[in-house]
C-alpha cells in the first residue's frame, strides 16, 4: 500500500467515525442504511447551517432557512454534512461528534442514535469568517416525533452587519458596537452577562464579563471613570507609571495588560473530563483582527458595565479569575 493510499483510508475513516456520548455507533451495522437522512449544509455567507439543498444554481440566495432538526430518541439518523463555501468543522457534543471537517464539494455522513430527549447545540468550531460565531444551531430529540412537532422558524442574528455608531459617541459606544459586531456577544452574552453553555468545559458556562471592573480591581464607579479616562489619554498604558486617581493602579494596569494579551493570543477551554470531547467554544486569538486600540475599546465597554454603586464587590456566580477573559 502506498503512503498516499494509506492517508486516504485514514481520512475516510476519520470522516465517517461516529459517536460515543449519548448515542451508539450504528455505521456499518444491519439496518443503518435505512436511517432517515438529515441534510446540514454550512453557508458561511449567511452564518448558518441549512437543511435546504444548496447548489451552484441557488448559492446566490440570501434566505436559506436555518436547520432545526427534530430527532426521535433511540432511532438512528444519518447526518449528511456539506459545505457551500469554505472549510467548516462540525461538532455536536451530545452525539459524541467531535470536530468533523467538512470541505466544499465533499459529503460527510455520520449515522448516530440519540440516547436521550432534550435540545442539544451543534457548532462550527473552525473560524470560517466574520459570520463564524453565528454558525450554530440545535437539534431537538423527542420520545416521539409527529408531523405537528415542526419547530418554529429560527432567525440568525446578523451581528456582523450592525452599523457603527457615529464617531462623536466616543470610545464606550464604539466598544459596545465592536463587542457585538465581531461576535463576542454570541458567547459572552448581551452586556457581557454570559449564560452560554460550553459542554465539557471546566467552566460549564462561558464566563460572564459584566463584573470585569471588579476583577480589574476597580471597585467603585469613581475608580472605573478614572481608569477609563486614563485609557482615553494619548499615553500608552504601558508607559504610565502612576495614576493617583486610580487606587491599586499597579494591579489594575497589570490586569488590564494581561486581559489585552489574552484577547490577542486566545486560549483553549480546559476539559472538565480529560477523556471527554473538547469543549466546542474556545477563546479565539484576535491579534491579527483587532488592534490594541480596538481591544481596549471592547474592554472599556465591559469595564463600564460594572460602574454602578449598587453592584456587589464580588459576584459569587462569576468564574472569572485574574487575567481570564473566556
Amino acid at each position: 500500500m502506498t503512503p498516499r493510499a494509506f492517508l486516504v483510508i485514514v481520512a475516510m475513516a476519520a470522516a465517517s467515525a461516529a459517536v460515543s456520548i449519548g448515542a451508539r455507533r450504528t455505521a456499518g451495522v444491519p439496518g443503518s442504511t435505512a436511517a432517515p437522512t438529515i441534510r446540514l449544509t454550512a453557508v458561511a455567507a449567511q452564518g448558518l447551517w441549512t437543511d435546504e439543498e444548496v447548489t451552484a444554481a441557488n448559492a446566490w440566495r440570501s434566505d436559506f432557512r436555518p436547520a432545526q432538526p427534530v430527532l426521535r430518541r433511540g432511532e438512528a439518523v444519518r447526518l449528511r454534512l456539506e459545505s457551500a463555501d469554505v472549510v467548516h468543522t462540525f461538532t455536536l457534543p451530545e452525539l459524541g461528534i467531535d470536530r468533523v471537517e467538512v470541505y466544499p464539494g465533499r459529503v460527510v455522513e455520520i449515522v448516530a442514535t440519540p440516547g436521550r430527549a432534550g435540545t442539544f447545540p451543534y457548532y462550527c468550531t473552525t473560524v470560517c469568517g466574520e459570520t463564524h460565531f453565528a454558525m450554530r444551531g440545535a437539534i431537538r430529540v423527542d420520545d416521539e416525533v409527529r408531523a405537528s412537532d415542526a419547530r418554529p422558524p429560527a432567525t440568525v442574528r446578523r451581528y456582523w452587519q450592525e452599523p457603527p455608531p457615529p464617531p462623536a459617541e466616543g470610545r464606550l459606544a464604539r466598544g459596545a458596537w465592536r463587542f457585538r459586531q465581531v461576535g463576542c456577544v454570541t458567547c459572552h452574552g448581551e452586556g457581557g452577562r454570559g449564560g452560554v453553555g460550553n459542554p465539557n468545559s471546566m467552566n460549564a458556562l462561558v464566563p460572564e464579563l459584566a463584573t470585569l471592573s471588579r476583577r480589574s480591581f476597580l471597585f467603585t464607579p469613581a475608580d472605573v471613570e478614572s481608569f477609563l479616562r486614563l485609557l482615553d489619554s494619548p499615553i500608552p498604558l504601558e508607559r504610565v507609571q502612576a495614576a493617583p486617581r486610580v487606587p491599586l493602579f499597579t494591579a489594575v494596569r497589570t490586569q488590564h495588560l494581561a486581559l489585552r494579551r489574552l484577547v490577542r493570543e486566545g486560549r483553549q477551554s480546559t476539559r472538565l473530563d480529560p477523556s471527554g470531547l473538547r469543549p466546542p467554544l474556545d477563546m479565539p486569538a484576535w491579534g491579527s483582527r483587532l488592534t490594541d486600540e480596538e481591544v481596549d475599546e471592547i474592554l472599556s465597554y465591559l469595564i463600564s458595565q460594572g460602574a454602578t454603586a449598587d453592584r456587589p464587590a464580588v459576584d459569587a456566580h462569576s468564574s472569572i479569575r485574574e487575567g481570564e477573559v473566556q
